[in-house]
């Protein structure tokens, strides 16, 4: 089986550094990650005592639905 003329024409055309360039862009940063180092629980009553105990808010991320918004 052999590959379109355009689709390899465009697999040529992201090639080698230009390849490297687009997928640096779309990695996320380590700042972006900073959400995953947050200690999520997944317990309510657990949360609220953890957090009643070290004196920080509670924040709750409740939602209606698919959590790809797939509804």
């Amino acid at each position: 089986m052999t590959m379109p003329l355009h689709a390899l024409a465009l697999l040529l055309a992201v090639s080698g550094p230009t390849l490297d360039a687009k997928i640096a862009q779309v990695v996320p940063q380590p700042a972006e990650d900073a959400w995953l180092t947050i200690p999520w629980q997944p317990n309510l009553m657990l949360a609220r005592q953890q957090a009643q105990r070290s004196g920080k808010p509670l924040f709750l991320w409740i939602m209606n639905g698919s959590p790809l918004g797939c509804t």
